[in-house]
């Protein structure tokens, strides 16, 4: 019986530990100096905030609103953000190595310099979105709209590109060695200075192709 008894207070004491765990992790972005690392923030709604700096690294993003948030220089390594909304977020200079962003509403968001190694954009939306200097080696962007998108200086070697849509986009002087580009939608992008898939340098007049 007293070992009955002793086990029963264990695990009460393990569930409000759980709980205040919860409780903490969902008021995480509330900190001065937000620590959000594996946190869970599904469907958190977090727009405008000013997360400038905060650590995502590992959370759960999945459907969080995190339209106009201030995130410049924010860690999201690795994190869940699929059907994040994004839009118009300042995402410049932000660590997204790896983040599943899936289905994600980025329109407008600003990603000047930031980094998206190894990142699943599949079926993102980044129309109008600022990418110039981002870093998207490795990335796949599979069937994702990025119309009339910046991603000049762009980093985009072995991306896959498959079915998205790159009309009238700025790819000048984007690096796209070794980028899959089956059935990729490139009328009106703009290539002049950019690197091909096979390594030459386009040239003058590259519009929807590298001449």
């Amino acid at each position: 019986m007293e070992q009955a008894r002793y086990g029963f207070w264990l695990l009460a004491l393990a569930g409000l530990l759980i709980h205040d765990a919860a409780l903490a992790a969902s008021d995480c972005w509330k900190a001065p100096a937000p620590q959000c690392r594996g946190a869970d923030l599904k469907w958190a709604d977090l727009r405008d905030a000013k997360l400038d700096g905060a650590d995502f690294e590992g959370a759960d993003l999945e459907h969080a609103n995190l339209r106009g948030a201030s995130l410049k220089g924010a860690n999201f390594k690795g994190a869940r953000m699929s059907h994040a909304s994004l839009q118009q977020a300042d995402l410049r200079e932000a660590n997204l190595d790896g983040a599943d962003l899936a289905y994600a509403h980025l329109a407008t968001a600003n990603l000047e310099r930031a980094s998206l190694k190894g990142a699943q954009l599949v079926k993102a939306d980044l129309k109008l979105a600022d990418l110039e200097g981002a870093n998207l080696e490795g990335a796949s962007l599979k069937h994702a709209d990025l119309s009339g998108a910046d991603l000049e200086n762009a980093r985009l070697q072995a991306t896959d590109l498959e079915g998205a849509h790159f009309g009238m986009v700025n790819l000048k002087k984007a690096n796209l060695a070794g980028a899959i580009l089956k059935n990729t939608r490139l009328h009106g992008a703009l290539l002049k200075g950019a690197v091909w898939t096979d390594g030459r340098t386009c040239g003058i007049g590259s519009i929807g192709r590298c001449k």
